[in-house]
């Protein structure tokens, strides 16, 4: 017998459910994940995929058009194989905390609203990502500066040692407010990305299990539905991300109007809106596979009934 079902078992007899029963509220009884499933498995998947988020990040600043192959060979060669994991630091610890927070504000959301309903998944998965937001956006905005800092001329480098010391030169030297700088790009996209991964995960895995009959605890089931959302997702966000990206950098010399992010965004045209979403697609899909796997796996490992 699976852990799941062990567990659900012995919830039900805890609870003196009759036999007869029984197989009606094994329907309708599933079991919630702790609250920090989210941020375990984000972290963990964030050692996998780490230089992709560093390529998406500085293929944005890049003044030359040059595939992401090239530009691997090039970094690598420069700065050496490690520097493809600048920031990882403040990856860990936005995971940590912003993950965890919006996987656990998202669950606890879905108890209040029709989970079979999609805009209600939506709005709550919008609500959650949002309040997360202010959490993970001083970590994100370390993480960015430390992605682009090797792009940039010696005297605007910032050379952070670490997330720690970044946040708390930040707060020294540009004040408290400083840490939500490009605070707007990076609500928006807090709440997309809750919207494409949670909203459209749980949506898919709906799907998928009424049209092929699929079992709750099936890996197919999970990769499939994580595919699903990681697809649908860098599409919406990549456009907000590269906003995102040249506000968090505004201090470094250049790109300080909104008319000069706008010319450099649209220098290679249309192309310019999703510039660095190869990267970004190499980053999300496998990231969303790997955490959605590993939050479902703690989920029947670690999880409860109430």
């Amino acid at each position: 017998m699976s852990p799941q079902n062990i567990k659900l078992a012995n919830f039900l007899a805890a609870n003196k459910v009759s036999d007869d029963n029984k197989k009606i509220r094994r329907l309708s009884y599933r079991m919630i994940p702790r609250w920090w499933s989210g941020g375990i498995s984000g972290a963990c998947s964030q050692c996998i995929v780490a230089p992709f988020d560093l390529l998406e990040t500085q293929m944005i600043f890049l003044r030359k058009d040059m595939t992401m192959v090239d530009y691997v060979k090039i970094a690598i060669k420069k700065h050496g194989f490690l520097s493809l994991y600048d920031g990882l630091s403040a990856q860990f610890l936005r995971q940590l905390s912003y993950t965890t927070l919006r996987f656990h504000l998202y669950q606890v959301g879905k108890r209040y609203v029709d989970e079979y309903n999609f805009l209600h998944k939506v709005c709550v998965a919008s609500i959650s990502g949002l309040v997360a937001g202010i959490v993970g956006i001083p970590c994100e905005l370390v993480n960015t500066r430390m992605h682009v800092d090797r792009l940039l001329k010696v005297k605007y480098r910032r050379n952070y040692k670490n997330v720690f010391d970044g946040l708390h030169r930040i707060w020294r030297d540009e004040g408290f407010r400083a840490l939500y700088t490009g605070g707007l790009c990076s609500f928006t996209r807090a709440t997309i990305i809750n919207i494409g991964q949670n909203a459209m995960y749980d949506q898919s895995k709906m799907m998928y299990t009424h049209y092929y009959a699929w079992n709750e605890d099936s890996k197919i089931l999970h990769i499939t539905s994580s595919l699903t959302a990681a697809v649908l997702c860098v599409p919406l966000v990549q456009p907000i991300e590269i906003l995102k990206t040249m506000q968090m950098n505004r201090t470094t010399g250049y790109l300080t109007t909104t008319s000069e992010k706008i010319t450099y965004m649209m220098r290679f045209g249309i192309r310019g809106l999703f510039r660095g979403i190869m990267p970004n697609l190499l980053r999300m899909i496998p990231q969303t596979i790997i955490m959605f796997l590993l939050y479902e796996q703690l989920r029947f490992q670690f999880g409860y009934y109430e």
